[in-house]
């Protein structure tokens, strides 16, 4: 649930406790018919964008059917497609509908996704895609969890990092597992060939994290994940969790709020040498 609800939220209910007066949380809204947020990734395999009435109740907790259709529109062919929808449950009771597609995103390409109510009121956003982002050259050593990572990005970087699922060794045996993730954005080196380049080390840090010395952690997953995106990507520096929940702040749909933008992700899985040899071997096949 987005931060801004949740604020939204608590407040209502600390000002009204105790009330006996009625009291309606939400005004009528007539300008704003649907959120809509996700990516269209140009290398993903599925497509998945979330698409909510607004205005029906702070917690969403409605599994019917609403009558949405969404479709995404290719502009330079005129080509739609229908998105199917999915209705995915939360804690609580708490209810979201979310609508994929499988098709093929095409790089530097502009779609327009629409969403109709049965009364057919429509929400609908234009996402432009970058170009397709090259696999990028990895470079590991286990022994203080260095990588190297070199590569060309066409489009602007908005994530570069890597990510762990560490335990930390202790007398009483392993931990719990945690997920660590540390962002190289500000370390990394560009030129202007759009070629990009990263060095890190990260094994003290990772101890840090995890609150024990080097050699006591133990790295189940280590993974690179680059990002780039196109013109969509918000400009949020500087702005708080709140603000940029706002509408007015950061969104680009029309007749709605929300933010889809066009992104082409790599993510790859780092592997130890033995870890290589296993699955070269045949005897490990995991993803």
């Amino acid at each position: 649930m987005p931060k801004l609800t949740c604020f939204i939220f608590v407040i209502c209910t600390l000002t009204f406790i105790g009330c006996e007066n009625s009291f309606e949380p939400l005004q009528v809204n007539e300008e704003l018919t649907f959120s809509i947020n996700g990516v269209l990734d140009v290398h993903a395999d599925t497509q998945w964008v979330r698409v909510m009435p607004i205005g029906r109740s702070l917690i969403p907790a409605d599994p019917n059917e609403n009558g949405t259709a969404v479709d995404l529109t290719r502009q330079s062919t005129g080509e739609v497609i229908a998105l199917e929808d999915s209705l995915f449950m939360f804690g609580g009771d708490t209810y979201v509908w979310n609508y994929w597609l499988t098709e093929d995103m095409n790089g530097d390409e502009s779609y327009e996704i629409v969403a109709e109510s049965p009364d057919g009121d429509q929400s609908r956003v234009v996402v432009n895609t970058p170009s397709p982002l090259p696999v990028p050259n990895v470079i590991y050593s286990e022994d203080f969890e260095s990588i190297s990572v070199s590569g060309i990005a066409l489009d602007t970087i908005v994530v570069a990092e890597t990510r762990y699922l560490a335990q930390a060794l202790t007398e009483a045996g392993c931990a719990p597992e945690r997920e660590i993730i540390f962002s190289h954005l500000d370390e990394m080196n560009l030129t202007s060939g759009n070629e990009y380049a990263i060095n890190s080390n990260n094994r003290e840090d990772i101890a840090s994290e995890l609150g024990v010395f080097a050699d006591q952690i133990r790295i189940n997953r280590r993974e690179f994940v680059v990002v780039t995106a196109g013109p969509d990507w918000p400009e949020d520096v500087g702005l708080s969790d709140l603000e940029k929940n706002l509408p007015e702040v950061i969104s680009n749909v029309e007749g709605g709020t929300g933010l889809v933008a066009g992104i082409a992700r790599r993510k790859i899985e780092i592997l130890t040498p033995l870890e290589n040899e296993k699955f070269s071997d045949g005897f490990d096949q995991s993803p």
